[in-house]
């Protein structure tokens, strides 16, 4: 069981089906080069791909330079993880990752179904479809090209799905 705490949120994850990119060696090699990428990568369902990134908050959809930048961040971010992945699959970077499960690369390439996972931890209920819209409108090539799906959560409904776990408060 692999345990990540990431914006005050708790993910418990399988190990062997799980990619923690953010914390990999080939991250580290490359992210002084301006590159940004996801929490994690996993495999999840009916074979599906999931790129996840967790945010403690998001601006107020109506703030509309602050979001702006938000979700180009966003994108930017699950663009190169996908990048990273298929140039750790293409050998275009040293395959000395020793964190990049088997199954996951398998599941690259087998014609993936891709899921792009944004939890916002303290998004309002009705924040999450303007958020999602304005994310696939700004990823609308990559989704065509990749057949992607974007999912927005924020925690209530992210522990609904199992996505995360809330820890108990020991009193």
């Amino acid at each position: 069981m692999l345990k990540i705490h990431e914006s005050d949120m708790w993910f418990y994850l399988s190990k062997e089906k799980t990619f923690p990119i953010e914390k990999s060696d080939t991250y580290r090699k490359v992210n002084t080069r301006g590159v940004s990428t996801v929490e994690f990568i996993m495999l999840g369902p009916k074979q599906n791909i999931m790129f996840v990134e967790a945010k403690k908050t998001a601006p107020d959809k109506e703030n509309d330079k602050d979001i702006s930048k938000f979700v180009a961040s966003i994108s930017k971010k699950f663009v190169h993880s996908l990048e990273m992945c298929y140039a750790l699959l293409a050998q275009a970077l040293p395959d000395d990752e020793p964190c990049f499960p088997d199954c996951l690369r398998e599941a690259f390439k087998q014609q993936p179904r891709i899921k792009l996972i944004l939890i916002v931890k303290n998004l309002r209920d009705d924040h999450r479809a303007p958020l999602g819209e304005l994310l696939r409108k700004q990823l609308r090539a990559e989704m065509r090209i990749w057949n992607m799906n974007v999912l927005v959560f924020n925690e209530d409904s992210a522990v609904a799905h199992n996505f995360v776990y809330k820890k108990e408060n020991s009193s």
